[in-house]
This record gives C-alpha cells, structure tokens and sequence, in this order.
C-alpha cells in the first residue's frame, strides 16, 4: 500500500499537468483562431458579387476630385482624408449592414475599415488593389 501511494500522487500530478498544458494549448488556438482584421480584404469578383447583394452599402473613401474624376455607380463617396468628417458621417450609418468599401489603391480602405470596426460596423470588405484595378463598370 505505500508504494501505491506514491505512484497515485505521481500520475495524479501527471494527469493535472497535463490538463494544463491541453488548457494553454486551447487557449493559444483559440485567440489565434479570432477574427483580428478589420475586415475582410476581397478579390473583385467576389467583390462585384457582393455589389449585387440586398442591403450592401458601397463606400468610396476617396477624396471628392478623386470620385468626380471616376467611380464604381451607386457608390457613397465619404473622405477618409478627412478623418472627423468621415467619422461623423459614418456614425449615421446601418451598423448591422454590410459594407463595400474601395479607394485608389487599397490602403486608405483599410484605414477605413479599421475605424468603422472601432464604431461597432462588423461585416466590411475591401477591394483588393482599390479602383486602380476596377474592371467593372465606372461612372464619372
């Protein structure tokens, strides 16, 4: 009986760290498994298949020249350059619809996604490459 004994509280110890290590193990995929963007960075046909979606606002966060001189029809065109003005005019938004947001190149969009996320905005997307690389329909 006390050979057992010391054998039971090594395997009980065995046991307890292990469940621990399977705990950290957990717990580091499952942080990495969270969604940590701002959004979702899409190609252009997914990204024109979204266009067609009920309910999905199309954002041009380009300056005002920039969408004068050529844009993606039935785009809202907001100024991320103008940081406070953007934020007010998104505050007024849906925050439960989806968003399709594009710039020149694709950063500005980023940017933009990243601040909406800030706000509460969940379901955003990026077109990759911006509206240097729209093949699709433009409108001036």
């Amino acid at each position: 009986m006390a050979l057992l004994l010391p054998n039971i509280k090594k395997k009980s110890l065995l046991i307890i760290a292990g469940g621990l290590l399977l705990a950290g193990l957990c717990s580091t995929v499952c942080v990495q498994a969270q969604d940590n963007t701002a959004g979702k960075t899409v190609s252009q046909n997914k990204f024109q298949r979204l266009i067609k979606k009920k309910n999905t606002i199309l954002l041009d966060v380009r300056t005002e020249v920039e969408y004068k001189a050529g844009h993606i029809p039935g785009s809202l065109q907001i100024d991320f350059l103008k940081t406070e003005d953007f934020k007010k005019q998104v505050a007024v938004l849906d925050k439960s619809k989806p968003y399709l947001l594009y710039c020149r190149s694709g950063k500005r969009s980023k940017d933009a996604m990243t601040v909406m996320k800030e706000m509460g905005f969940t379901k955003l997307f990026d077109l990759q490459g911006g509206f240097n690389s729209w093949e699709g329909v433009k409108e001036q």
